[in-house]
């Protein structure tokens, strides 16, 4: 989904560049983009997922203001806000389907504790998602985020299945079993890895 070839002013600068191509890997992660591939970063992007993200209730404020004239200093600040609000605003109905385009049904009901038919009434509307699911996709779906800015879906898969020294031999996967939740201190070091894979552009 995300291919950049072209970055436009204002957005290529240092100061901006990194910020805006967070917020697109997040907004793609939380279901928050249209089906067409993003190939050019420029501000009509970043206008668009602010109009998305202000339709369900995020960061409605930030929004406003990004459709008006700001600064290239405001810009940041607009993004920052943006990006955080989204970061604490989870979606369940669409994190799910984005994550079950990238995971596949099975592997990710697995993650979740819960069964494929389960999964896919959540993804249908047709059953209200349980808080406890909902923030443990709302969870996968930053990981997923920070993972896409080191790899593409094959490799995100496969990222959850290798063993890690920082969880003592165990993968991801192993961690995310059972009645997880986001703030158990084995699945925040699950957090950090996919965070240093973004940060770093490959995996520790």
């Amino acid at each position: 989904m995300i291919r950049i070839d072209t970055v436009a002013a204002p957005l290529n600068r240092p100061s901006l560049l990194g910020p805006a191509i967070g917020l697109v890997r997040r907004a793609l992660a939380l279901g928050l983009l249209g089906d067409e591939p993003v190939e050019r970063l420029d501000l009509e992007l970043v206008r668009g997922i602010a109009r998305e993200a202000s339709s369900v209730g995020i960061g409605r404020d930030a929004a406003v203001e990004l459709l008006g004239r700001p600064t290239p200093a405001r810009l940041g600040r607009l993004i920052g806000r943006l990006d955080e609000a989204m970061a604490d605003s989870p979606l369940p109905e669409r994190e799910l389907a984005a994550l079950a385009e990238t995971l596949g049904i099975d592997p990710l009901a697995e993650l979740l504790g819960i069964s494929a038919v389960s999964l896919r009434r959540y993804i249908a509307g047709s059953r209200g998602v349980p808080d406890a699911v909902a923030l443990r996709a709302h969870w996968l779906a930053l990981v997923s985020a920070d993972l896409a800015g080191a790899y593409n879906e094959i490799g995100i898969r496969r990222w959850f299945e290798r063993p890690r020294s920082a969880l003592g031999g165990r993968s991801p996967r192993d961690v995310l079993t059972g009645d997880w939740q986001p703030d158990d201190e084995p699945v925040v070091r699950v957090g950090q890895l996919a965070a240093a894979a973004a940060g770093a552009g490959g995996a520790t």
